[in-house]
């Protein structure tokens, strides 16, 4: 339906909770594997446990110096780095297309990224910044590129500014500065802290958000839009995928990602409120407090007093693409979504 880059292919069996969860917070097929050519071998083999560990979806201690805020005038420069060197460690270790087809040291692309980055976030914003470019490039064009000049793409590749606005929307330093923020809180410890927080999230979150998503295609930003919110898709994506190979047989699956839905819509939000920030009337400023709050609260929950209007609601479908939730209401009319 989507290229490579642009959504999740979510595959959703209708009526089963357990599917929709999954479905929902993880996708069944990765960004690039819709367009690799070894997507059926890297989603069915079942040898390696190469997924359990990744690098960009650990914490960060808070007095080390990637937690540190980094400075935005070099933050091109910065990701310009994390690509080659994701480039060198896929040229010193051997590339793979996918972890569950690696053999030895081998790499492939999404691991060489999560190794590259050293400030939180990073990696995610260099991978999906590079994957559009290649895309830009028609690097996915055809099915019979090589795996060989993915690696020379990565190897040419430079990140600017105006690279970075094209791709996250005017206000990318904000909305870079909040995938940074989640990230460097880590998965496991993010989700943790979501179960744990009082409510922290308006009723009306998700409408809030649509309307500042309208006013975002009104400007001309739509392509924009689509890209800030795909990063933090891609962020848990792999980092749902990492989580799930690390589960203990003996807890439910449903038990285990209980809140993940609800921490990627935390973070849609908060990037949703970054982006628009700028491009807000003085009548507008409200809802973007709104939406931003939700992630201040589970960072800092003292710091906010209590507030009957909060929730902890999450709609199943809405960390969703508009288009796909469309789909998935031809297919199934008794799905809801946004």
């Amino acid at each position: 339906m989507h290229s490579g880059r642009s959504r999740r292919a979510k595959l959703v069996a209708a009526g089963l909770l357990i599917a929709v969860l999954v479905a929902g917070a993880v996708g069944v097929s990765k960004f690039r594997a819709a367009n690799s050519p070894s997507a059926v071998i890297e989603e069915n083999s079942t040898s390696g446990q190469r997924g359990l560990h990744n690098p960009a979806c650990e914490s960060v201690p808070s007095d080390s110096v990637a937690a540190t805020s980094p400075s935005p005038a070099v933050a091109s420069a910065r990701l310009t780095n994390v690509v080659q060197t994701a480039a060198e460690l896929l040229r010193v270790n051997g590339a793979a297309w996918g972890p569950q087809v690696a053999i030895g040291t081998e790499l492939s692309i999404e691991e060489a990224f999560a190794r590259a980055g050293s400030v939180p976030g990073d990696a995610v914003v260099a991978d999906m910044e590079w994957l559009r470019q290649a895309q830009r490039d028609g690097l996915y064009d055809g099915a019979n590129r090589s795996l060989d000049s993915l690696v020379r793409h990565i190897e040419s590749t430079t990140i600017t500014d105006v690279d970075l606005a094209d791709h996250l929307g005017p206000n990318w330093q904000a909305v870079m500065d909040v995938i940074g923020t989640v990230a460097a809180i880590g998965f496991d410890e993010y989700v943790s802290k979501v179960r744990t927080s009082p409510a922290m999230r308006a009723a009306d979150a998700l409408d809030i958000r649509s309307v500042v998503r309208e006013n975002a295609v009104a400007l001309g930003l739509q392509t924009e839009w689509d890209g800030a919110q795909e990063v933090v898709a891609f962020y848990f994506q792999e980092c749902s995928l990492a989580a799930l190979g690390q589960r203990e047989v003996n807890v439910s699956v449903e038990e285990y990602m209980r809140d993940w839905d609800l921490a990627e819509a935390l973070a849609r939000d908060a990037v949703a409120a970054a982006f628009a920030a700028d491009l807000t009337s003085d009548d507008g400023r409200e809802q973007i407090e709104i939406l931003a709050r939700g992630l201040q609260i589970v960072q800092a929950p003292n710091e906010f007093g209590p507030d009957d209007l909060l929730t902890r609601s999450v709609d199943p479908y809405e960390n969703l693409h508009p288009d796909e939730v469309e789909l998935l209401e031809l297919e199934n009319p008794f799905i809801e979504g946004e």
